[in-house]
C-alpha cells in the first residue's frame, strides 16, 4: 500500500512550503526503499493500479529526482497539479472565478512566496501555462451549451476552465460510506 507516495507512474505532491525543502528527498528515499521490496502488487490512493510495479518504481523515482534537483520546479509542478486536480473536482470553473478561486488557496500563496513572486502573477502563469500545455481547456459552460446559434461564441463569463482529458467520478458515489466489509 504506498497511498499518495507513487500514482500511476509518477509521484505524489511534495509541498515544499509545508513539509520543508528536504521534502522531495525524503520522498525519493521512500520511494527507494518501497522498490527494494519488490513488490507483486500497488495499492494506491487513486488512479490506474500499475500493470508492471517494477517499471513504476523506475519512472517515479526519476521524476521524484527532478523535484529533488530542481526545487522551483517541483513548486510549479505541484501547482499545475493541485490546480488540475481542483478543476476536475469542480467540473472547471467559470474563467471569471479562476484567479479569484486560485487567490484564495495557501497552497498558492505558499508556492508564490518560494518562486519570489505575488500570489497573483503565479496565478496568472500558472493558467497560461497550462492552456499552452493543454493540461487545461476553456469549454462551453452549462449555460453556454444552450444557446440557440452554437456558432456565436458565448460571453467569457459563461466559459469555464476544465482540466484536459480524465474520466470524472460520479457525484454520487462520493457519497458512499467506506465499506466496512
Amino acid at each position: 500500500m504506498v497511498g499518495d507516495a507513487l500514482s500511476d507512474y509518477d509521484v505524489g505532491w511534495v509541498n515544499l512550503a509545508l513539509d520543508g525543502p528536504d521534502a522531495a528527498a525524503t520522498a525519493l528515499a521512500s520511494l527507494k526503499r518501497m522498490a527494494d521490496l519488490a513488490p507483486r502488487a500497488l495499492l494506491l490512493s487513486h488512479g490506474p493500479i500499475p500493470a508492471d510495479p517494477g517499471a513504476a518504481f523506475v519512472t517515479a523515482p526519476r521524476r521524484a529526482r527532478r523535484l529533488v534537483d530542481d526545487p522551483d520546479g517541483a513548486i510549479w509542478y505541484g501547482a499545475r497539479r493541485i490546480s488540475a486536480f481542483a478543476l476536475m473536482i469542480r467540473g472547471g470553473i467559470r474563467t471569471d472565478d479562476v484567479e479569484p478561486y486560485l487567490h484564495a488557496r495557501a497552497w498558492l500563496t505558499d508556492a508564490a512566496r518560494l518562486l519570489g513572486l505575488t500570489p497573483e502573477a503565479l496565478a496568472a502563469d500558472l493558467i497560461a501555462m497550462m492552456l499552452r500545455s493543454g493540461a487545461v481547456v476553456l469549454r462551453d459552460g452549462p449555460r453556454a451549451e444552450r444557446l440557440q446559434r452554437p456558432a456565436v461564441r458565448p460571453p467569457l463569463h459563461l466559459v469555464r476552465l476544465h482540466a484536459a482529458e480524465h474520466t470524472p467520478v460520479e457525484a454520487e458515489t462520493l457519497r458512499v460510506p467506506y465499506p466496512r466489509a
